[in-house]
């Protein structure tokens, strides 16, 4: 279920506050968190609640609506905020100050509704590009970070065909046709790998069973599938009976 968006209204006269809020009732998934009659009480509850949407009178006693916006951003907050106001004229100030969003007063509520809409847009796509960035960060987190001698190299392990020891480096050969070298041990190799599905055939020699395609018994041999081609590699009389039970299993 999507949180609702929650609303702080600024405006010194107390009949604005409640209009503002009886428009905002007939639209979905709004919270009215809190309401201020100036901008020094409105800065400190918006620093307490932290409103995805401030609508903001500009012409108060005190600190004005551009000045409490200056002091957002003194305090480098991105957040919502739409200008509501008798006068007109301000909007290019307040469009100068980064706020895009003006309602005039008397607010119409099809255009407070269509504002509604368009910041729940932004917030959704806003949500989208979090979670991309989450997903990608969970990727490389999975991904190994090896020592080939001279750096350091990172491998998806999704990505490796099979990985084989050759004067005591190991040859890891990827999907995309390289072959990267590693000093690290095939046994730790195999530990750091144990939660993906690889498979020893023989001492120097590891497979991606996700590349597998048959085993075979008889000449101790199996067939990996990578880009449309064939594979074949030799393992031990042992591992290989092995490998052809696990698909008993």
């Amino acid at each position: 279920m999507n949180r609702k968006l929650t609303v702080l209204i600024v405006d010194d006269e107390k009949d604005s506050r409640d209009i503002l809020k009886f428009l905002l009732k007939d639209i979905n998934d709004i919270q009215i968190i809190d309401e201020a009659e100036n901008a020094e009480t409105a800065l400190f509850k918006f620093l307490d609640r932290k409103p995805d949407l401030v609508l903001l009178d500009l012409v108060m006693p005190g600190k004005n609506g551009i000045e409490f916006i200056e002091l957002l951003k003194k305090q480098k907050i991105d957040t919502n905020i739409v200008i509501v106001s008798a006068h007109g004229s301000l909007a290019i100030e307040a469009i100068k100050n980064g706020v895009y969003d003006f309602l005039l007063k008397p607010v119409v509520p099809a255009q407070l509704n269509n504002i509604i809409k368009k910041i729940k847009s932004k917030k959704e796509e806003s949500n989208l590009v979090k979670l991309d960035a989450i997903l990608n960060n969970v990727k490389n987190e999975t991904k190994l970070m090896l020592n080939n001698g001279n750096n350091q190299i990172l491998i998806d392990p999704d990505e490796i065909i099979f990985c084989e020891v050759i004067d005591g480096l190991i040859h890891i050969h990827l999907e995309n046709g390289e072959v990267e070298l590693a000093t690290v041990r095939l046994g730790k190799l195999e530990e750091v790998l144990a939660n993906s599905n690889f498979f020893r055939i023989r001492r120097a020699l590891m497979i991606n069973l996700d590349k597998l395609w048959r085993a075979n018994r008889m000449d101790n041999s199996c067939i990996l599938l990578a880009n449309k081609k064939e594979i074949k590699l030799y393992g031990s009389k042992k591992q290989i009976k092995e490998l052809c039970n696990l698909g008993d299993k």
